[in-house]
C-alpha cells in the first residue's frame, strides 16, 4: 500500500486540505496535536442551544471572501448579517458613554454562521469521516527527510511512534513550527529566524461572552456596539442569533497577555476578575441588566500553547504581512505550506486559511503528476 500524504495541523485549513486531497482520490492522514479539531475556531454554548457563541474568528465577508462563501453554501450551513441596527457607544477613558446615534457600517457587510463558525469545522469533519484517517492527540516532535519519504516522530497517549508519509502539507503557524518542531536536514537560520518574527494571528487575544434572556439593549435603542478606551474589552459587539432570541454580547479584551495571564511577569489578574471588570464595563454602557448573565466564557488564546508562542505574547501594532512562505530546496518535492500565516492575499483570515490551503493541494498534485516513484512501502507503526 502506497505511503499516505500527511497534513499537519486539523484546524479549518487543514481539514480543508485533507478534503481537497481526498476528493483528488490520495490517501491522506491527519495529524492534529489537540484533543478537538478547529484550531482557532472554537464555538461554545450549553447543551440545549443551537446557538454557540464564537470564541474564535465571528465574521466573514461574502463579498470579499468567495472560499469561505463556497464552502459555506457547499456544506449547506446558513449565514446571516452582524446585527448594526442601532446605536453605537463610545466609552472614554474616564467611563463616560457617549451615544451615537447611529453605528458604524462595515462595507462590505460581516456575516456570521448560524450555530458557530465550528460548524465549518464539523461539516468538513463530516465529510473526512471514513475517508480520511484524523489522528487527534498526537504532537509532531520532527520531520525527517529519507530519500523516498519523510519520517515523522509522533507522540500520543500511548507513547512515541513514527509515521512515514509520501508528502507533507505542513498548516501549523510558521513561529510553532520555528518553536516546536525539528527538522533533519535543519532548515537554514535565516528561514527559521523569517518564521519566529511572523506572528501568529490572533494569537495574543482573548475573548469575552455573556449570554442574557433577552437582547434588552436592542430594546433601549443600542445595537450593541461599542468601542472603549478605558476597558478591559476595546470592542465590542452583538453575538445574538440571527432572530435575536438568543442574546449575546462579546467583546475584545484590550489589556495586554502578561496583564491578564501573568505570563512573563509572575502574576495577573485571572479570568474570574476579566469577567467581574468585563460586566461592570457592559453595565456602565448598557444598564444595569448586563450585570447578570445567564453564563459568560473567557477565551485567552495568549494561555494556549498549540495556539501562541511565547513571542505571540506580545501586542500586534498592525496587520502583519503574510506571505507564503519557502521550504529548503532539499525539502520542495516533499513539504507544501499552508494555514492563514501562509496567505499573501488573506493572511489572518479565515479566507486565507481556506487559499492557503488550496494552493499547497494545487502544487502538490502538479508535482505528484510529474514525478512518478513518490511512493514507498510503509514500515513500523502504519495506518488501519
Amino acid at each position: 500500500m502506497s505511503l499516505p500524504i500527511v497534513v499537519i495541523g486539523g484546524g479549518l485549513s487543514g481539514l480543508y486540505a485533507a478534503h481537497l486531497l481526498e476528493q483528488a482520490g490520495q490517501r491522506v492522514l491527519l495529524i492534529e496535536a489537540r484533543e478537538r479539531l478547529g484550531g482557532r475556531i472554537l464555538s461554545r454554548g450549553h447543551a440545549d442551544d443551537r446557538h454557540r457563541l464564537d470564541l474564535g474568528p465571528s465574521w466573514f465577508w461574502p463579498a470579499m471572501n468567495p472560499l469561505v462563501a463556497g464552502l459555506v453554501s457547499t456544506l449547506g450551513l446558513d449565514a446571516f448579517a452582524q446585527h448594526t441596527q442601532g446605536a453605537a457607544a463610545i466609552e472614554g477613558p474616564d467611563g463616560q458613554v457617549h451615544r451615537q446615534q447611529v453605528t458604524w457600517q462595515q462595507s462590505p457587510a460581516s456575516y456570521r454562521i448560524a450555530g458557530g463558525m465550528q460548524r465549518l469545522i464539523e461539516g468538513l469533519q463530516t465529510r473526512l469521516e471514513g475517508k480520511v484517517h484524523i489522528l487527534t492527540g498526537t504532537r509532531v516532535a520532527s520531520l525527517k527527510l529519507r530519500p523516498h519519504a519523510v519520517e515523522l516522530d509522533l507522540q500520543d497517549a500511548f507513547g512515541a511512534w513514527t509515521q512515514q508519509a509520501a508528502q507533507v502539507v505542513l498548516t501549523i503557524p510558521p513561529r510553532l513550527t520555528a518553536q516546536d518542531l525539528q527538522m533533519e536536514p535543519t532548515w537554514p537560520p535565516q528561514l527559521v529566524q523569517q518564521m519566529r518574527d511572523t506572528p501568529s494571528w490572533m494569537a495574543g487575544q482573548a475573548k469575552f461572552v455573556a449570554v442574557y434572556p433577552r437582547a434588552f439593549w436592542r430594546e433601549a435603542g443600542w445595537s450593541g456596539t461599542a468601542m472603549s478606551h478605558r476597558g478591559p474589552l476595546a470592542e465590542i459587539h452583538d453575538a445574538s442569533d440571527a432572530s435575536g432570541e438568543t442574546a449575546a454580547l462579546f467583546g475584545f479584551v484590550g489589556a495586554t497577555p502578561a496583564y491578564r495571564t501573568g505570563i512573563g511577569i509572575g502574576i495577573g489578574i485571572g479570568q474570574d476578575a476579566v469577567t467581574r471588570q468585563a460586566l461592570a464595563q457592559l453595565q456602565r454602557i448598557f444598564g444595569e441588566q448586563a450585570g447578570s448573565p445567564l453564563w459568560t466564557a473567557v477565551q485567552d488564546w495568549a494561555e494556549e500553547p498549540l495556539t501562541a508562542a511565547a513571542s505571540d505574547r506580545q501586542p500586534l501594532a498592525r496587520h502583519p504581512l503574510y506571505d507564503a512562505g519557502t521550504v529548503p530546496q532539499a525539502w520542495a518535492q516533499r513539504l507544501w505550506l499552508a494555514g492563514t500565516e501562509r496567505s499573501a492575499n488573506a493572511g489572518g483570515y479565515l479566507e486565507g486559511a481556506l487559499e492557503s490551503a488550496a494552493l499547497a493541494v494545487q502544487e502538490l498534485l502538479a508535482q505528484r503528476s510529474r514525478t512518478p516513484g513518490t511512493n514507498a512501502s510503509e514500515h513500523e507503526r502504519t495506518l488501519p
